[in-house]
């Protein structure tokens, strides 16, 4: 089985469209199988307020 195929203009759709539903998009993951992960932080209330990690949270 051949690598899994992707272009640089998949990526970027999928990055677009994250940032059209108001999220804060923190990194992207391509797996294997060419799935487009895309990661955002838990609480994003906008982006100038961002720190880049996602809030902890603590159930004790």
């Amino acid at each position: 089985m051949g690598k899994a195929r992707f272009t640089k203009a998949e990526i970027t759709r999928a990055v677009e469209a994250a940032k059209a539903c108001g999220l804060v998009v923190a990194g992207v993951r391509v797996g294997p199988d060419g799935s487009i992960e895309i990661t955002c932080p838990v609480d994003s209330k906008s982006e100038t307020q961002q720190r880049g990690e996602p809030k902890r949270y603590n159930a004790g």
